[in-house]
């Protein structure tokens, strides 16, 4: 893995790009919410073949950027305080903060009620709401997995371990040596169908760990629709959760 710079219009100047060699057939491009520009090429292909690419897609890289820029969200990281909002399953929730003496939070309706001895320490609630999300999501992952587990066990594949973390560049990941699905803390904000896409898209790594065309056909006759989920994510969720 190795970094080159492309330079674009004013204001972008140069940007860097992460380049990376791996056993893929053609050359593909990422840019990232937060600014990362990706590129993975195949690993014989050569420095000039690579810059020629990228300078053909200068102007595309720049709309990108542009774009991600414009749209830059407040909610990666929500601070705790009555009136903020952030999304829960796709829909956008207003946090209300109360003066209690117990510790609780409860989702109600459109509103998140967080109830804390501490109401005033900014820190306190941010860990208080930190604990809560993670067991909410991790709830709610582990019955989108018992959901889809099915059309795996079948193949004689015991069911994975989930473990859900904060990640900056993926949406999840399946680790076969432990057996085990990684899923984004922030991935709760995503409407259902696209949460369900993306560990159908893990456990599918189960069978298939590569991104070939088994995989794909596999992925395609369990969720039809599965590219319009992914184009969501991509270009509607993905900027909240800095995919």
């Amino acid at each position: 893995m190795h970094t080159t710079k492309l330079c674009l219009n004013k204001p972008l100047g140069d940007v860097e790009v992460i380049i990376e060699h791996k056993d893929v057939k053609r050359i593909r491009l990422k840019v990232f919410p937060n600014g990362l520009v990706k590129l993975s090429a195949p690993l014989m292909a050569p420095d000039e073949r690579i810059n020629d690419f990228l300078k053909s897609k200068s102007a595309w890289i720049e709309k990108s950027l542009h774009y991600y820029k414009n749209t830059e969200p407040s909610e990666f990281e929500t601070r705790i305080h009555s009136g903020v909002s952030t999304r829960v399953l796709g829909r956008q929730i207003r946090i209300i903060v109360n003066e209690a003496k117990i510790h609780r939070i409860q989702h109600k309706g459109n509103c998140i009620y967080v109830l804390s001895p501490a109401a005033g320490d900014d820190k306190a609630l941010q860990e208080q709401f930190g604990r809560w999300w993670q067991k909410e999501c991790k709830s709610y992952f582990s019955t989108v997995i018992d959901k889809f587990y099915p059309v795996i066990a079948k193949h004689g594949f015991d069911k994975p371990k989930l473990h859900v973390r904060k990640m900056k560049t993926l949406w999840g990941s399946y680790s076969k040596k432990c057996n085990k699905i990684n899923l984004n803390y922030y991935l709760y904000k995503a409407p259902p169908p696209c949460i369900d896409y993306v560990v159908l898209h893990e456990l599918t790594h189960i069978l298939y760990p590569k991104h070939n065309t088994d995989f794909y056909n596999f992925l395609t006759v369990h969720m039809p629709d599965w590219k319009e989920r992914k184009r969501i994510l991509d270009h509607e969720i993905v900027r909240g959760l800095r995919y």
